[in-house]
């Protein structure tokens, strides 16, 4: 004859206290109340596994977290399971697994593994990225990726946008799709749905950096260059940029391993196509360049040319060139660092009437041949240290008042 077992009360399962051994208190249908040494309490039911017919536990919750009644609830739900020949264990494990795939298939999970793996870009492009992301993760990081639509992202974009913040709203587009990418490779969505968001946001107005081209103004603004009071640093960074014309990211972030002083180069790969090309860029040194870098060298304190004031293991920041060229009464309404790229494109040509393609190489744009194909960064070397050489020559005539110069 089968044992009556008698149900439990509320006032049994409360007063239960530890003793020298774990012990059970049955309430029927397999369910107990299992009380630790400890005086821990936790519900567990007994049964036999649908496939093998073996014997198994589960583990429902801990008292008073689970009451009598909720773990009554659960013995109720697993008998209709095993009536179904589900295994609740299984169940139990293939849930969890599920929810743990779904906890790292949100877009700040994805966009986290994504950062974790990008190489060889600049700590600033990081840290914007960074920063869009953060913005971003405010509105759809806690959403599983494959549950975002356009919508969604288009609203995170608008919240930057409805502050005026046109850029930043492009930029937030980019970073998700490149995570929405990211996740269709490595197989957690189908599709970037950020492609349904071209044109959606307003484009930002477009800023041309302001640039002297006439030749007495560019004079008096070299020779109040050359009067600079600054860091000697900072004074050799502002003197060689008009005569490289190189992106000012490029000269911070510039290298003594790249120079070779003696065949008058500086080889380096351009940041901002490194991740498309990979091509690099031979910028023949001027005699006046390579002057200044050698007296340079003498106070090198860093890999960098320019490194930060601070410290050695970051370059100069971004604003610090044009915060020189603002001490000298030049403010981004007159003369910007970026703008003597458009200086020396503009007076090269007009002045001395070199080839536009070859002024465009040399500013690390791809120039194509006849036949449609772009050269390599590395030829015409010869012709443009010429060119080079030539446009030092003259600034200086400028600084001197030689305007008359070709």
């Amino acid at each position: 004859m089968a044992k009556i077992i008698k149900p439990l009360t509320d006032s049994q399962v409360k007063q239960a206290k530890p003793q020298d051994k774990p012990y059970k208190l049955a309430d029927g249908g397999r369910l107990y109340l299992w009380v630790s040494t400890s005086g821990a309490k936790s519900w567990r039911m007994d049964y036999v596994r649908p496939i093998g017919k073996k014997r198994a536990t589960i583990t429902l919750g801990l008292y008073p977290d689970v009451s009598l009644a909720q773990a009554r609830e659960q013995r109720k739900q697993i008998r209709t399971m095993l009536a179904d020949g589900i295994d609740p264990q299984q169940q139990k494990i293939d849930a969890e697994r599920e929810q743990e795939l779904l906890s790292n298939n949100t877009f700040a999970a994805i966009a986290d593994d994504y950062m974790s793996r990008k190489r060889n870009v600049s700590p600033a492009t990081i840290t914007n990225n960074l920063r869009q992301l953060k913005r971003l993760n405010k509105h759809i990081g806690d959403m599983v990726i494959t549950e975002i639509k356009p919508i969604d992202v288009l609203k995170a974009c608008r919240t930057a946008e409805a502050q005026g913040y046109y850029e930043t709203a492009i930029k937030m587009r980019t970073i998700a799709g490149q995570v929405f990418r990211y996740g269709v490779q490595t197989a957690r969505c189908e599709r970037d749905v950020t492609q349904d968001l071209i044109g959606a946001l307003q484009a930002p107005t477009t800023k041309h950096h302001p640039t002297i081209t006439d030749p007495k103004e560019l004079g008096a603004l070299l020779n109040a260059i050359d009067s600079y009071e600054g860091s000697f640093e900072v004074c050799t960074a502002i003197k060689l940029m008009p005569m490289l014309f190189v992106r000012s990211g490029e000269l911070r972030y510039a290298l003594w391993d790249d120079f070779d002083l003696d065949e008058g180069t500086w080889t380096f790969t351009p940041r901002k196509t490194q991740r498309r090309t990979g091509l690099s860029l031979i910028v023949p040194l001027p005699a006046q360049a390579i002057e200044l870098i050698r007296e340079l060298s003498l106070h090198a304190r860093s890999k960098y040319l320019f490194p930060a004031i601070h410290t050695t293991v970051q370059p100069m920041s971004e604003n610090t060139m044009n915060q020189a060229l603002k001490r000298l009464g030049y403010d981004g309404t007159k003369q910007t660092i970026h703008g003597f790229r458009a200086t020396a494109r503009t007076l090269i040509v007009e002045k001395l009437k070199y080839p536009e393609n070859l002024v465009e190489m040399q500013l690390g744009h791809n120039v194509r041949d006849m036949h449609g194909r772009a050269y390599n960064r590395t030829v015409f070397l010869s012709e443009r240290a010429d060119m080079m050489n030539a446009w030092a020559d003259y600034l200086d005539s400028l600084k001197t008042g030689l305007n008359s110069a070709p």
